[in-house]
């Protein structure tokens, strides 16, 4: 009996060594390799980026602040990207509890009688049992560190969201604020051709001009009307998309600055390319999917290796208090033919690894192009918004001498009513033009990060 106990002291020695002191799986994280240039195409490279800069500091107009604050609050989308993350945290601790033991409790009770004991023999049992799992090979460490990475992917996921969230609210608001400004333009001009149209039915109706022109009027003036009703229906639309993005029903959305008033710095310091790795949180959370999904193929190659566990039961006959008992038991239990089922999974788990670094590597060149497309649209709609500027100033002086010119008889109405055209239309695109500017400032601020780094 001596001997049996001396080579069971010595098992759970072993076992406890090999816990310790024993070969476990765990692989290192190697970031995967991508080139970057050491400049953007169209700006040098500087020591501040645009990423570093606060949402709540980009933006010049309180109103716009103020709706992006309503948004982070209310957000559906959002909220149910926080609760993800309560589930992670969760799972987390799940993954957690397996470092430790489990002790479990039970109670069972039995009736019984035989020919040879005719009456009813009871027996009342109550036990408690200890198991543990000894992680000799490392496949707890990997569900945890599985587990870890998935919350902390989850948490910037809710980065990324967000991010997503203040652009969209801020494109949406310049949207509306250009829409304003044409329809502004808009009704300014159907009063200035009610006025016209005024003249050119009290000069038919005393015979010096023909229907013609009083029909021109009429068809010009119609055309801004069927104009304003597409931006008032526009109008409407946005602050319905605008409400649900903040997570209520349509309603009205203040106003703030005007379209013009909104301002940027003239230069936008944008950083290194390579700054995008630590910036922006869809590529810190690809990273961090991969090392969830290196600690996943750690968790496979584990099961190639025998599982240790210890158990211990200590219980009573509570009808027979003399009767007592325990045990203590190790198991190893391990591998020897499952039709290369291990090795199929671990095979498994390393493509979906290499699959997962392309997705990485993909993640990177789309940003880079985000903020390549983001940095000539500010360059090109920069020197657009320059252009329409002239333009309109010598739209409504072509305007305003082509009303001249037809007062005094030296061109038709039909020649007016094109410079009239091209003036309203120069005034709507004009506008359309600042819009996309300002957007375009917006999706460089996005495509670099939003602001939403370690720090804040």
């Amino acid at each position: 009996m001596k001997v049996k106990k001396y080579n069971l002291f010595h098992i759970v020695v072993l076992l406890l060594c090999l816990s310790f002191f024993g070969c476990k799986v765990q692989n290192e994280f190697v970031a995967p390799q991508t080139e970057s240039p050491a400049s953007f195409s169209t700006h040098t490279t500087d020591t501040l980026s645009l990423a570093d800069t606060e949402w709540w500091s980009f933006f010049n107009d309180p109103v716009l602040t103020d709706l992006i604050h309503e948004g982070l609050d209310n957000n559906l989308p959002l909220q149910n990207i926080i609760i993800g993350i309560k589930q992670s945290q969760l799972q987390l601790a799940i993954a957690k509890a397996q470092l430790y033991p489990e002790v479990n409790y039970g109670l069972s009770a039995e009736t019984s009688k035989t020919s040879l004991f005719p009456s009813f023999q009871n027996s009342v049992t109550a036990f408690g049992q200890v198991s543990y799992t000894i992680d000799v090979w490392g496949r707890i460490a990997n569900q945890n560190e599985a587990a870890l990475q998935a919350y902390l992917a989850t948490e910037m996921a809710v980065f990324e969201v967000k991010a997503t969230m203040v652009s969209q609210i801020a494109e949406l608001y310049f949207t509306l604020r250009a829409i304003d400004n044409q329809i502004n333009v808009s009704e300014q001009m159907e009063v200035s051709m009610e006025k016209y149209k005024a003249i050119i039915d009290a000069r038919y109706d005393g015979g010096f001009i023909s229907k013609v022109d009083v029909n021109q009027i009429s068809i010009s003036l119609k055309d801004v009307q069927v104009t304003l009703q597409s931006l008032y229906r526009g109008r409407k639309q946005i602050e319905n998309a605008i409400s649900t993005v903040l997570g209520s029903f349509p309603k009205e959305i203040p106003r703030g600055k005007k379209l013009e008033e909104q301002l940027f710095p003239s230069e936008l310091p944008v950083g290194v390319p390579a700054g995008l790795l630590r910036r922006r949180p869809s590529i810190i959370k690809a990273e961090i999917l991969l090392k969830a999904q290196l600690a996943s193929l750690g968790v496979a190659e584990t099961f190639k290796y025998p599982n240790f566990q210890i158990d211990f039961n200590l219980g009573a006959k509570l009808l027979d208090p003399s009767a007592i008992f325990g045990s203590f038991m190790g198991n190893m239990v391990g591998p020897l033919f499952n039709g290369n089922k291990i090795n199929n999974t671990i095979n498994i788990e390393e493509e979906q690894y290499n699959r997962m670094v392309l997705d990485y590597k993909q993640a990177y060149l789309l940003a880079f192009q985000e903020v390549e497309d983001a940095l000539i649209s500010i360059d090109t709609y920069k020197k657009e918004v320059e252009i329409r500027k002239l333009q309109l100033e010598l739209a409504e002086e072509a305007y305003n001498l082509a009303w001249v010119r037809y007062d005094e008889g030296a061109t038709s109405f039909l020649d007016f009513l094109n410079v009239q055209t091209t003036f309203f239309s120069v005034q709507l695109t004009a506008s359309e033009s600042y819009k996309s500017q300002l957007q375009s400032v917006v999706k460089l601020y996005l495509a670099l990060g939003g602001g939403w780094n370690q720090t804040n």
